[in-house]
């Protein structure tokens, strides 16, 4: 796939970026997971859902606790240091540790597609792709998934790098900060912050045509180590069985799901609320059950290729270990 193609997939920065992996735990017998910005941003919307209603140990799983990550790779020798049974992280930073020879396997899908707001400033006028010649764009590091995104978003415009300007920010945050401070013209925000932003009076003009024609890709998988895999098989098949139910709660109970989204992160129900419905009427079905999408895990990783942030080829067979997904979720190839 070249950068013509590229360019129509991936909307903006994977908001978990290929620095989020892993955390350890401190013990084996207490099941605590990691899920990347938990009570931050709203990859662990499932994981709310499947605790508050009990699903966990319905399966047969007992999850004491859910951490957040933010960590790189060190995260990842926390892991193979601990006994932390699962995490949900961004697919970079998944694929960056499996080729640097780290003994985890991708064992379900966690979300597909963007969970950003591409944003300018209130009354820029920024329209229409036009409109974006010369324009500074933030992103978070060179050779990263958002620096992709922008590239990719251009070119999906008919425009080239050159015809903007691409500014690294460090991370999506200082980004936002950055645009508030006319030092860039477009950044990338998450739910809910942009609802909480928008809340507390934030002028922001959402751009969300700049990314509108994007094929499918995977954003966040889960990952175990090799050990864990051959010996807490049956824990992480009820997780996954667990996680699913969420998924399928969260779709079918939107206003429940809210009031459980607004306690497991302590936040206002109806930033909750609004972050849940923005979410939805951007990419309608980012939650993904678990299902493992070779195509869209293929796309980002060329995404991540085309700007020199992952080494081609990925040998899926050693990537991914499907064992525990349910058989109609095995994979779509």
């Amino acid at each position: 796939m070249g950068m013509s193609k590229l360019g129509r997939f991936l909307r903006a920065a994977i908001l978990a970026g290929a620095a989020t992996v892993l955390a350890s735990a401190p013990t084996r017998a207490s099941s605590e997971i990691v899920v990347t910005h938990w009570s931050a941003l709203l990859y662990g919307v499932p994981y709310a859902v499947a605790q508050a209603k009990g699903y966990f140990k319905e399966e047969g799983v007992d999850i004491t606790g859910i951490l957040s990550s933010k960590g790189g790779g060190t995260s990842v020798r926390n892991l193979m240091a601990g006994e932390t049974l699962y995490a949900e992280v961004a697919l970079p930073a998944a694929l960056a540790a499996i080729k640097e020879g780290f003994p985890i396997r991708i064992v379900n899908a966690g979300t597909d597609g963007s969970s950003g707001i591409y944003i300018t400033r209130e009354g820029e006028k920024i329209d229409k792709p036009e409109d974006l010649k010369g324009k500074r764009f933030a992103y978070s590091r060179p050779k990263s998934v958002s620096e992709s995104g922008v590239l990719a978003a251009l070119t999906s415009h008919g425009l080239k790098a050159s015809d903007a300007k691409l500014i690294a920010a460090g991370d999506i945050g200082a980004g936002i900060t950055a645009l508030e401070h006319n030092k860039v013209d477009i950044a990338i925000i998450p739910e809910p912050i942009f609802s909480t932003k928008m809340k507390d009076g934030a002028k922001y003009k959402p751009l969300p045509w700049l990314g509108r024609d994007v094929p499918r890709y995977t954003q966040t998988v889960g990952v175990a180590t090799i050990e864990t895999i051959e010996k807490r098989g049956k824990e992480l098949a009820a997780l996954i069985k667990a996680r699913r139910r969420g998924v399928e709660f969260l779709y079918a109970n939107p206003q429940e799901t809210a009031q459980i989204l607004a306690k497991a992160y302590n936040m206002p129900l109806d930033i909750a609320t609004k972050a849940m419905t923005n979410i939805r009427a951007q990419t309608p079905n980012w939650w993904n059950p678990g299902r493992l999408d070779y195509e869209g895990m293929s796309n980002m990783a060329e995404a991540l290729a085309s700007v020199g942030a992952l080494e081609l080829p990925i040998d899926w067979k050693k990537a991914v270990d499907d064992r525990f997904v349910p058989p109609d979720l095995k994979a779509m190839r």
